[in-house]
């Protein structure tokens, strides 16, 4: 986690806290509906974009990742979501 731009681990925080480890990662974690949404929605912009002649390097810079992270999003929504 980060905390005030300085990175900081869970059991640190949870030691700062008086909390176990777990608590802060529960408090911290992200639904598991909204995540799968997050994805599929990230898949799909990859997708778009290079249906409208993005390069891959241009991709990755419009979604902040790699140019392999734009090349998996592109193929993880060929084989999830187009053949669902």
């Amino acid at each position: 986690m980060i905390i005030n731009g300085k990175y900081v681990k869970a059991s640190e925080l949870a030691k700062m806290a008086g909390v176990s480890r777990k608590t802060i990662c529960k408090y911290y974690a992200q639904d598991r509906e909204e995540y799968e949404q997050e994805a599929k929605a990230r898949r799909f912009k990859a997708y778009t974009l290079k249906q409208n002649g993005l390069k891959l390097a241009e991709i990755a810079e419009v979604l902040n990742c790699s140019y392999h992270a734009a090349a998996g999003l592109i193929k993880r929504y060929k084989q999830q979501d187009l053949t669902a």
